[in-house]
């Protein structure tokens, strides 16, 4: 009997286990590097990283192939768009992409779909970095973003913020529109319906809270801002993502 035949079963899991434990430590190794690319807004890093990553495998925990890379690409994502918000990427693209995506990672058939989505998510998250960070807008403007990312919850108007700024309403609404592109009323309900889709979805808050816990007093008006925006009723908005989720974690 060969000598690699004689080895002990405790042994051969043993060097199971370290070869487990080094494939898991690189492709954390690779994650640092290709979000530190996406923070430098480097594709060709972040890219190369991610190629890296894909081609090491480690032992299934899922029931199969198709739900470990979507379980990835969705923990993937969340890294990157937690990444961005610490460097005060603006929240308006970053929902839209998030929104985006997620639903293009639970539509995927295949692995090779799940790759491109990969890539195509990464190259639009470095790209996103490049354009819209925060430091790039005025003064001003990043002030307004700020505030409107601290507290949706108090008056924020454009006569609110030129006053509170202490300049002309016409001279910082032509600003904002041009730095942002939108004005600052639409940008401010746009981040209220995205906040509040995402109470919906991660508390059992009533609607008319969540209203108000987004600055919008009347429940009937938040209802036709949030159907006219994310296309549906915030209950069915609610109804409808909870279950897919729950669909979703039942396949994982």
């Amino acid at each position: 009997m060969k000598e690699k035949e004689k080895r002990p079963f405790s042994a051969i899991a043993e060097s199971g286990l370290k070869r487990h434990a080094g494939s898991v430590a690189r492709r954390y190794e690779l994650m640092d590097e290709l979000l530190r690319g996406i923070r430098d807004g480097n594709e060709y890093q972040a890219l190369q990283a991610l190629r890296a990553r894909n081609e090491i495998s480690v032992p299934g925990l899922l029931k199969d192939e198709l739900t470990e890379w979507k379980y990835d690409l969705i923990q993937t994502k969340a890294l990157a768009i937690q990444e961005l918000r610490r460097m005060r990427v603006i929240d308006v693209f970053l929902e839209d992409i998030h929104a985006g995506f997620t639903q293009r990672i639970y539509e995927a058939v295949n692995v090779e779909e799940c790759r491109r989505i990969g890539e195509e998510m990464v190259e639009r998250f470095c790209r996103l970095n490049q354009l819209k960070a925060i430091s790039s807008y005025s003064l001003l403007v990043q002030k307004i973003l700020l505030t409107v990312d601290v507290d949706l919850g108090q008056t924020l108007t454009l006569q609110y913020f030129a006053e509170t700024l202490s300049v002309n309403r016409s001279y910082l609404s032509n600003l904002f529109r041009r730095e942002v592109g939108m004005t600052i009323t639409d940008y401010v309900t746009d981040r209220r319906i995205r906040t509040a889709a995402d109470l919906l979805l991660t508390t059992s808050n009533p609607i008319k809270t969540v209203a108000k816990q987004v600055g919008i007093m009347d429940v009937h008006y938040f209802s036709r801002l949030f159907k006219r925006k994310m296309g549906m009723p915030p209950s069915q908005y609610r109804e409808e993502n909870c279950w897919n989720n729950a669909a979703l974690h039942r396949r994982l």
